[in-house]
């Protein structure tokens, strides 16, 4: 009797198990490309000082643009629900994007960023620029409506 108790839990343990099907996990390309991307924080840092955040000082205008990458690897960067300008277009940049570097980097037309994350919720990039002999380190960070 024992036995066939075992025997009915293990059963029922590898049908339980075979039966749970795994969700796939998404592509760096699924990942970027099912959202629509807000900048949500936009950080410089000079040297070895502390990061700055420059984005609570944008106007409103500017922080609900709209960053959207397609899975043919177009881009549309516009101008949201309002416009600093009602003259402006409201596509303000578009392009091509794609992956480099073993998808570690992000190259959005002739810009390269470094992914310092993505996720269904958030994507990080990085670059470092240099201005007048003095290196910048900017890191820019995206949220998803």
């Amino acid at each position: 009797m024992k036995l066939a108790i075992k025997l009915s839990i293990f059963s029922f343990f590898l049908l339980f198990l075979f039966a749970c099907k795994k969700e796939d996990a998404k592509s760096k390309t699924d990942l970027l490309t099912q959202k629509t991307w807000m900048i949500q924080k936009l950080e410089t840092k000079e040297g070895n000082n502390p990061w700055e955040d420059d984005f609570p000082t944008w106007d409103a205008c500017s922080k609900d643009d709209r960053y959207i990458f397609r899975a043919n690897n177009t881009y549309e960067f516009n101008e949201g629900l309002t416009k600093c300008d009602p003259s402006d277009p409201q596509i303000f940049d578009s392009g091509s994007w794609s992956f480099t570097n073993n998808e570690t980097k992000l190259l959005i037309g002739s810009d390269e960023f470094t992914i310092v994350s993505l996720t269904e919720t958030n994507l990080i990039l990085s670059v470092q620029e240099t201005v007048g002999g003095v290196a910048y380190q900017i890191q820019i960070t995206f949220g998803n409506k």
